[in-house]
């Protein structure tokens, strides 16, 4: 971080991934200032936040989805019946749930993707990891600083769910 600037660094303290970056010892030093440029001066982080926001979607659109959908087979199974009656929750959640995150992409990646990639990305359980791969796989370097972010974000989670659930 010696050759950035001092906005950069403020930009770079207040951001976990930046500072993982920097704290992590498989980086050298100059993949680290390319990556903390990268970080600080681009999209990248709220393309992060967005990924993140969406993958928390998925988990609880498919919980929905799993308690929804099997209901409404086991209601047809004893009324012996599927009507508009029937199909019209899950098929309001499922539009509207789309629509949703349609907007809030849109809202805030406008600048970011093309309209074609905000419409991708609002595909049910989908969205985040064609985010990530959109933006990431070109480049080998933040594709492994992300991965190993990723990975080490999944740690922690753990840790604190078992921290949790250990009486």
């Amino acid at each position: 971080m010696k050759h950035l600037s001092y906005t950069e660094k403020c930009s770079c303290e207040s951001n976990q991934f930046c500072m993982f970056v920097n704290e992590f010892n498989d980086f050298s030093d100059q993949e680290k200032e390319l990556l903390t440029k990268q970080i600080v001066q681009g999209e990248l982080p709220n393309v992060l936040y967005v990924s993140g926001v969406l993958a928390v979607w998925s988990v609880i659109a498919g919980v929905v989805d799993a308690i929804l959908f099997p209901g409404i087979i086991v209601y047809a199974i004893f009324h012996g019946v599927i009507d508009y009656k029937v199909l019209t929750p899950p098929i309001l959640f499922l539009t509207g749930n789309l629509i949703v995150k349609l907007i809030y992409i849109y809202l805030s990646l406008k600048h970011t993707v093309r309209t074609v990639d905000i419409m991708i990305t609002a595909l049910p359980y989908a969205g985040s990891a064609y985010l990530i791969k959109k933006f990431f796989f070109k480049d080998k370097l933040l594709t492994k600083a992300v991965s190993l972010y990723l990975k080490n974000k999944k740690q922690e989670f753990k840790r604190q769910m078992f921290g949790y659930l250990k009486w």
